[in-house]
């Protein structure tokens, strides 16, 4: 029996076969202990920073809704200038205003849309029909109905229509 024993050492099966079965066994254990380790952080068996968190913002109230209005900007067709691909610019928005100024703002409505109308006819065809051109036009738009309204008596420009024809 020594010389099997040593003729397995010299060949090296006696070796593989026990690597073989660490292996295996090694890989169960692995496998086991991630999914103990998954079920115990998930069950909640072991609290975590972020559980912690989560849990304080279930048990707080909801925030109540903000006391807006929105008032409308009546629509607003503006003829493009030459050269541009379309021929107008049909324009509909509506002002987010804290609902303690809604009749201030309804009040500037005619101000307000001299400002809008001299501004978008102002423009030029590449200002319209540029990348981004909605964006940068709804800016300098509520820019313009800040300072006829006042700062803090509107919230947000939110357009309806942009319509190009």
């Amino acid at each position: 029996m020594a010389l099997t024993d040593a003729t397995d050492i010299e060949t090296g099966k006696g070796t593989k076969k026990v690597s073989k079965t660490t292996l295996i066994l090694s890989v169960i254990l692995c496998l086991a202990g991630a999914a103990v380790g998954f079920f115990v952080l998930s069950s909640g068996l072991v609290p975590t920073g972020k559980q912690e968190a989560h849990t304080s913002e279930t048990h707080e109230l909801p925030e109540a809704m903000p006391d807006v209005v929105f008032v409308e900007i009546p629509t607003l067709i503006v003829t493009l200038p030459p050269g541009a691909k379309n021929d107008h610019l049909r324009f509909t928005a509506q002002i987010e205003v804290p609902s303690k100024y809604q009749a201030d703002v309804e009040f500037l409505m005619p101000r307000i849309q001299d400002v809008l109308n001299g501004y978008l006819r102002a423009l030029t065809a590449e200002d319209i029909e540029g990348p981004g051109a909605l964006f940068q036009i709804r800016l300098q738009l509520f820019r313009r109905i800040v300072v006829v309204v006042g700062l803090g008596k509107a919230n947000s420009l939110l357009v309806s229509e942009f319509i190009l024809n």
